[in-house]
């Protein structure tokens, strides 16, 4: 990732992994939608005392670099921006409860069911982030999706190899991994629709004693 010159006007157009493939398989882009994102922009910027007046209230949101295209869009635009209807009072957002921090013993499982509130019908769908697909297991209601390196979140670095990410409405976690003590990893559930999204904190107890652990 880099920065780009804002001292002129740049339009960096570039092939995204989808495209690529399609091109590489002898498929037309066919290109009918497009997607705007805010990714990157420090709103806290935003000067309402400025000396100049509010002409140049968001002089130093203007003058930010922006960020270079990057090949893999589901990367970049995690920030999406949303065409709402005119009387639209409050944004899109994922239920807490939806998605609550939950404790599993060895053997248990639990069904996250995610909601998404102030949202129009069909707008169920989620991909849930998992950052270390190896601590526990995920029924068969939810499609694997290639995380790409990517999969809408920032995945910490050392659990990068063992990410895995899930597409559906809902998702049954089980703890079925032998541990040899308690593990807590954060899941991540982004709405498909929207981009909002929530994490919720699983902690995996360990195996019971006598059982074989790893």
């Amino acid at each position: 990732m880099g920065y780009l010159d804002n001292s002129t006007v740049v339009v960096d157009a570039i092939l995204t992994k989808e495209g690529r493939k399609l091109l590489a398989t002898g498929n037309a882009l066919n290109i009918r939608y497009f997607t705007l994102s805010d990714t990157g922009v420090d709103y806290t910027l935003w000067n309402p005392d400025h000396p100049s007046g509010s002409a140049f209230y968001g002089e130093a949101i203007e003058n930010m670099p922006n960020l270079e295209a990057l090949p893999n869009g589901a990367y970049f635009m995690r920030n999406k921006l949303l065409s709402l209807d005119r009387n639209t009072t409050a944004l899109p957002f994922v239920e807490s409860t939806s998605v609550p921090d939950v404790t599993l013993n060895h053997g248990s499982n639990f069904n996250f069911q995610p909601f998404l509130s102030n949202a129009s019908a069909g707008s169920a769908n989620f991909i849930m982030v998992i950052p270390d697909a190896t601590l526990l297991s995920v029924g068969e209601g939810a499609q694997k999706i290639d995380i790409g390196g990517n999969a809408l979140t920032f995945v910490s670095e050392q659990d990068i190899p063992q990410a895995s990410a899930y597409f559906g409405t809902s998702f049954t976690i089980s703890n079925t991994v032998n541990l040899a003590s308690q593990r807590t990893i954060t899941l991540t559930f982004i709405a498909v629709a929207t981009g909002a999204y929530k994490s919720a904190q699983v902690t995996l107890e360990a195996a019971t004693a006598g059982a074989s652990t790893s």
